[in-house]
C-alpha cells in the first residue's frame, strides 16, 4: 500500500500519488492549515470559493455553524476536511480527483 493514516486514530489515508478505488472517495489536498475560521475564510475568499462540501472526522466543529461563519461567495468549489492530527485541529482544502483544475 502506498498510503498511510494522517493520524493513527482517524481513518483518513494520504499518499504521494492518486490511487483510484471503488471503495473510497479520492481528493487532491491543495492546502493543509491549522484550524482557524478567520484563516479559512480568508483562503476561501482569496480563491473565489463560494461552495464547499464539508467532511469531518475527529473534529468537534459544528459544520452548519462554520458554513454560516465563512460567509462564502464566489464561483469556485472545494472540499473542506475538518480533522485533527495528533491533538491539533486542522483543515485540509481539497478537490476531487476528477475535478478539472
Amino acid at each position: 500500500m502506498d498510503g498511510h493514516l494522517i493520524d493513527p486514530r482517524i481513518a483518513y489515508l494520504t499518499g504521494d500519488r492518486a490511487v483510484r478505488t471503488e471503495w473510497a472517495a479520492g481528493y487532491e489536498v491543495t492546502d493543509v492549515l491549522p484550524f482557524s475560521v478567520k484563516r479559512l475564510r480568508a483562503v476561501l475568499r482569496e480563491r473565489g470559493i463560494g461552495t464547499v462540501t464539508m467532511k469531518k472526522r475527529g473534529s468537534a466543529v459544528d459544520v452548519e455553524r462554520l458554513r454560516k461563519e465563512l460567509r462564502l461567495s464566489g464561483d469556485g468549489s472545494a472540499v473542506v476536511v475538518l480533522t485533527r492530527i495528533g491533538d491539533r485541529p486542522y483543515v485540509l482544502l481539497c478537490r476531487p480527483f476528477d475535478q478539472d483544475r
